[in-house]
């Protein structure tokens, strides 16, 4: 697939090389896209994050399920029964569980609004998949297949990994667990919602936002070399 070979060539320092693994990087410049507000970004990978709701936020915008911040302001305060969390600190990414950061309760997503504007954090609720290392859901006995996109994260740094075709939930974050052993993965929407665009190329069903309510970007971060000078990786 030219698309993931792009992806790949992009993308130098892999901790993962595994099949399905887009994009990898030890400390990737992070950016919630909140649409319709946000250009897409340009350079590195930008994908789906959150699923997006049925019902429309204020002026009739696509709302992003769950608690979603994006760059210090709360665009949704309203918790999700979702235990995965992204959240962004001064571009750096971490993948953690709701009820560790207060998200489970009315208070502590009250205490997070306000840290949101006083930080300019930026989060965002999905399924948790893996954590601490070991998977965080069962098998369904008549899960439905689909191909799926995890965001993950090793000790060695934040990568995106996709199924090569339709699986279950569980068979994805089995896969990618034997494939990367990460730390911590989160389910991405996709199905319908299947936007993708890594360096200027189309790697996902949709060719336009128009449907979706935000995305996630990741771009390596320049870092210098042993002589000073800037490189990616």
């Amino acid at each position: 697939m030219r698309w993931l070979l792009l992806a790949l060539a992009a993308t130098p320092a892999l901790a993962c090389e595994a099949p399905g693994v887009l994009f990898f990087d030890a400390d990737p410049r992070v950016e919630i896209v909140l649409l319709p507000e946000d250009a897409v970004p340009e350079g590195g990978i930008s994908v789906t994050g959150t699923y997006t709701g049925t019902e429309p936020r204020e002026g009739d915008k696509p709302l992003p399920v769950g608690f979603f911040a994006r760059a210090g302001e709360v665009i949704s305060g309203t918790g999700a029964r979702v235990d995965g969390v992204l959240l962004i600190e001064d571009g750096h990414a971490t993948i953690t569980r709701r009820d560790r950061i207060g998200l489970d309760t009315s208070e502590g997503r009250a205490a997070m609004a306000e840290r949101v504007g006083q930080e300019g954090l930026s989060l965002l609720q999905t399924h948790l998949l893996i954590d601490g290392g070991e998977l965080d859901l069962r098998p369904l006995d008549g899960a439905p297949a689909f191909t799926r996109r995890l965001l993950f994260q090793t000790g060695s740094g934040l990568g995106l990994w996709q199924s090569a075709g339709p699986v279950t939930l569980y068979t994805a974050a089995a896969s990618l667990r034997a494939a990367c052993a990460p730390d911590m993965a989160l389910n991405l929407d996709m199905g319908s919602y299947d936007f993708c665009v890594s360096e200027g190329e189309n790697c996902g069903l949709l060719a336009d936002t128009t449907r979706l309510s935000n995305l996630i970007h990741l771009e390596a971060r320049e870092q210098p070399d042993p002589d000073g000078h800037a490189q990616n990786g």
